[in-house]
């Protein structure tokens, strides 16, 4: 992992950051569509998706077989390399996923789906319970591969990797992943 030039945000510059956001990071020859539900503060503040070097989906990602090594978030670009894109659910960065509405939530389909038919990964993988059965009106949707499509991808539905889900231990979470990118790759 590297941490040349890495400067943690400030709790100031990450308050900063409140209602910003992060840019999709796709290009073409996806095979996996990392969907979360919006950026966090210290996402927006670095200009990363899951920016907290802490968050566990950059271990997960590598215990998976996504990546050959554990990467920080700053060099998240060479998830593309990997056939993996990250994106959001809603945009605007908060300090917790419990200040967005449902309907914040759902208005988040649209958007995601004109993403998808754009790149055209093979699947969507949206990193959350709650929030996938609040967008898509699914209350009983579990972990696993979905019977529904969007955009022409299909839907995977994955733990979140944060360390707020304890339901989750790290090697429960490499498994659901690699899980993914066994039916993926």
């Amino acid at each position: 992992m590297s941490l040349a030039g890495w400067v943690r945000p400030t709790r100031a510059e990450c308050l900063a950051a409140y209602g910003g956001t992060v840019p999709d990071l796709v290009g073409p020859g996806l095979r996996v569509l990392l969907c979360g539900i919006n950026p966090s503060l210290m996402s927006a503040a670095i200009g990363h998706h899951f920016g907290n070097p802490a968050n566990r989906l950059w271990p997960v990602l590598h215990l998976a077989g996504f990546t050959p090594r554990r990467l920080h978030p700053t060099e998240s670009h060479a998830l593309l390399e990997h056939g993996v894109g990250v994106t959001n659910l809603v945009a605007r960065a908060t300090a917790t996923a419990a200040e967005l509405s449902p309907d914040e939530v759902r208005a988040g389909v649209a958007p995601l789906t004109a993403l998808v038919e754009r790149w055209r990964p093979r699947y969507v993988a949206f990193l959350g319970l709650t929030s996938y059965r609040t967008a898509f009106a699914r209350p009983k949707a579990v972990v696993g591969e979905q019977a529904e499509a969007l955009g022409g991808a299909g839907i995977w539905l994955l733990p979140n990797p944060s360390g707020l889900n304890a339901h989750y231990q790290l090697p429960d979470l490499a498994a659901a992943y690699a899980a993914l990118r066994e039916k993926a790759y």
